[in-house]
């Protein structure tokens, strides 16, 4: 956990754009039967819905504005793609999407900076936004939007919808994207009388061109200052152009393609256009026109060396860095270069600032650039700029001391170097804590960070103490109810979980479950969550009824929200699928892994940990079931994967390759089964130690085949050290040194000792009693195999 800057809550110059926007489109005349139309697709639960025709845009503003008025309740997301230069950019229209997402659903979570992790989670955030109440997105004109990949400008929609939200979009043509949409799903209606409606030719060549070229480069409109400080006069712009507060803008998609058509055809030209706003603004805008235009528009020039120079200037860094989410900064550091890069750059600038910035300033300024530069992925490159910081300590305030320290310990645990990040970290909790008191946000984050820090080590002791301290604290300010606490309540529970204490986890987990379901109810993905992880703890208590009771509403919950080819969706399957396996309910357990796989299949492809881990419990419950000629091939086909993925040493590997080696056995496949045994007993003997259970485990089996072959000679002193060394290691009363001991007892029945079997098994019993009881499963397991001995020989293996 890094310290977090500070997350937006909408963005408003952009918001603002689009009402404006709306207003101007709103006046033309639209169908009643279009409004009604709509008005019934937000009152039921539909497919989503597109409409075509070129009076979309009207239509949809309209019915946007009028939705808002009669139901305030419902919160409504508009974006006009071609009301501005940036509204037409996916990655914008979907970054304004999410925020407002992030909004609605009342949480803190940072807005990733990737574009691939953005659209991983728009589907939680839509569910846990709907959760709070219904939804409207309008999507206008989404075929003017405009990518490097043109297929990929709606790739990033969900495929499924939660029940609480509706979505509508408009297109001017019934095209590819509408057929795109339509093959997804959608619904997609032309509007009535629009079958043959054409469109007037823009008249570009009847205004001024180098007015039309400037308006076109901007992002966000140009003011009629601005233009006029260009020797133009706004209003020879006629209808082109509409105004968004004090700008300018050109009236949509359509007039912003006939300028580029007629006016900048060639890249060169368009590159030529943003570098002239940009020389413009910079000349005679004001400070906040700067920022905007500015460095947008060098980008889109690839103008690198004016865009450095503007990035570099002390002013516009401290203000893109305080920016919420600081979405602008990382838009223009991804165009220009790598993290690592953009940081050694960085780096030479760092005697100039401390020359021109008193101390606080540019501490300041270092502190914001570190940290935005960690979360692209700088890491040694960082170095200078943590030094630079470290030669200012003793002279800084408080505050910034204690975020330097904790920047300092978050650059050393990202390159591994533990012992390192302690000192800082743990000064950066003790000042945040003096300084700004037990439960300031500055103070979470560094006692977070400590955590973890003891949790990377193995210190989970250690870790659970911070963590009880971080729940108390938010205890104290929130109560005891709030959804707040539950990621505090998750941690307590997965440190305990990890150090096998599950009677301790459980109680952690049951009472975020209670949170969740008294203030997100039962289709929320956190109560989903936390369903999960409570049902984990119980299925290792072996309490199978109530695990699959919780699987199945976690499953539930995943179906609803997510739909059924999510990744939370196979997940949810793939649990409840182990309980069922281990109820021995092995269709039901197969329906359900076999479904896990298509979904992990279709989403992630073969070479995959979580298809991979989904592929060997499939083949787990066929072979449970004696299904082998279909197990055999998806043991195979995991170990490959699990060999491409983690390599041959892995434990993951290991168990698919015993399971293997089982099933060769117990199809008389004993030359290969004997290879993957040995193969086996060297992985678990380097990986984890000679007396693990795993390494003891695999011994029996290969001194099993052995006896199985009547190689008796090698099987007897493996069985021998196995049940002695399972005795030492796992205790008597553990399963698997009884599973030795009989093993040993069928080798002596088997080549003519019965005497010392019946005795093997007779202390065997013995030594178990008065441990486990006599009615015990383990110790009526051995009894069984005593009483064979003289009844039924062939029952004892």
């Amino acid at each position: 956990m890094r310290d977090q800057h500070k997350p937006s809550d909408s963005d408003p110059r952009a918001d603002a754009d689009h009402a404006d926007y709306a207003e101007a489109q709103a006046e033309a005349s639209v169908s009643r039967d279009a409004i009604r139309r709509l008005n019934r697709h937000a009152a039921q639960t539909a497919a989503p819905l597109i409409v075509t025709g070129a009076g979309t845009t009207a239509l949809l503003a309209q019915w946007a504005l009028a939705r808002v008025r009669k139901h305030p309740g419902d919160a409504c997301f508009t974006h006009f793609v071609g009301c501005t230069g940036e509204s037409r950019r996916t990655d914008r229209l979907l970054e304004r999407l999410l925020v407002w997402l992030r909004a609605r659903a009342g949480t803190p979570d940072p807005l990733p900076v990737d574009a691939d992790a953005r659209r991983e989670v728009l589907p939680n955030w839509l569910a846990r936004a709907a959760a709070r109440g219904r939804l409207v997105i309008v999507l206008d004109a989404v075929d003017a939007l405009e990518d490097d990949d043109a297929g990929a400008a709606l790739e990033w929609l969900p495929a499924h919808l939660p029940p609480n939200v509706r979505m509508i979009a408009g297109a001017t043509t019934d095209g590819a994207v509408a057929e795109q949409l339509r093959h997804r799903g959608w619904q997609v209606e032309a509007l009535a009388g629009d079958d043959h409606a054409t469109l007037e030719p823009v008249p570009v060549e009847r205004f001024p061109a180098a007015a039309l070229r400037l308006l076109w480069a901007s992002r966000c409109g140009v003011t009629a200052e601005e233009l006029a400080a260009a020797g133009h006069d706004a209003a020879a712009l006629g209808d082109l152009v509409c105004s968004l507060g004090d700008r300018l803008t050109l009236a949509g998609p359509r007039i912003r393609d006939a300028v580029q058509r007629r006016l900048l055809a060639d890249g060169a030209e368009r590159q030529a256009a943003h570098a002239a706003l940009a020389e413009l603004v910079q000349r005679v805008g004001s400070a906040s026109r700067r920022l905007q235009e500015v460095p947008w528009q060098w980008t889109a020039a690839r103008h690198w060396e004016e865009l450095a120079t503007e990035l570099a200037a002390p002013d516009t860094l401290v203000a893109l860095l305080d920016q919420p989410d600081r979405l602008d900064l990382f838009r223009y550091w991804s165009a220009w270069g790598d993290a690592d890069t953009i940081a050694s750059w960085y780096a030479e600038r760092i005697p100039d600032w401390r020359g021109r910035l008193d101390r606080d300033a540019f501490a300041g300024l270092l502190l914001g650039l570190a940290s935005a530069l960690r979360d692209m992925g700088a890491t040694d490159a960082l170095q200078p700029h943590l030094d630079a910081l470290e030669a200012e300590f003793d002279q800084l305030p408080v505050q910034l001391q204690a975020r330097a320290l904790a920047v300092r310990g978050g650059w050393f645990t990202d390159r591994g170097d533990h012992e390192a990040a302690e000192a800082p970290l743990r000064r950066a909790l003790a000042l945040r804590q003096e300084a700004c008191g037990p439960d300031h946000p500055e103070t979470r984050t560094s006692r977070h960070q400590l955590a973890i820090w003891h949790e990377e080590r193995g210190e989970l002791q250690q870790a659970v103490a911070l963590y009880r301290e971080a729940l108390q604290q938010r205890e104290r300010t929130l109560g005891e109810r709030d959804p707040g606490l539950i990621p505090y309540l998750t941690n307590l529970g997965a440190v305990y979980k990890a150090m096998d204490d599950i009677a301790a986890a459980k109680p952690w987990y049951r009472r975020a479950l209670d949170i969740a379901e008294r203030q997100h109810g039962n289709s929320h993905p956190t109560t989903a969550a936390c369903l999960d992880n409570l049902a984990g703890v119980v299925y290792a208590e072996h309490d199978f009824d109530q695990a699959e009771t919780l699987y199945q509403r976690a499953l539930g919950i995943a179906e609803t929200v997510f739909g059924t080819m999510h990744a939370a969706t196979a997940a949810a399957a793939h649990n409840l699928g182990a309980v069922m396996d281990a109820r021995e309910d092995f269709r039901t357990a197969e329906m359900l892994f076999q479904r896990a796989l298509d979904i992990r299949e279709e989403l992630f492809g073969a070479e995959h940990v979580d298809t991979a881990s989904t592929l060997h419990n499939l083949a787990g419950v066929k072979d449970a079931m004696g299904r082998y000629t279909d197990a055999e091939p998806l043991y195979r086909k995991a170990i490959a994967n699990w060999e491409a993925l983690v390599g041959e040493q892995h434990p993951a590997t290991a168990t698919s390759v015993n399971n293997l080696a089982d099933l060769l056995r117990e199809t008389g496949q004993y030359d290969e089964a004997e290879q993957l045994y040995r193969r086996n007993l060297e992985t678990w003997g380097s990986l984890m130690g000679g007396d693990h259970p795993h390494t003891l485990m695999t011994l029996c089996e290969l001194a099993g085949l052995f006896a199985d072959r009547q190689r008796y000679q090698e099987a007897e002193p493996m069985l021998r050290d196995a049940v002695e060394r399972t005795a030492q290691v796992l205790g008597r009363d553990n399963m698997d040194h009884i599973n030795a001991v009989t093993r040993l007892a069928a080798l002596y029945r088997d080549t003519g000792r019965r005497d010392d079997a019946r005795q093997l098994l007779k202390q065997a019993v013995l030594s178990v009693e008065g441990t486990l009881g006599m009615m015990s499963p383990r110790v009526q397991k051995l009894r069984r195999h005593l009483e064979a001995l003289d009844v039924d020989p062939d029952r004892l293996h």
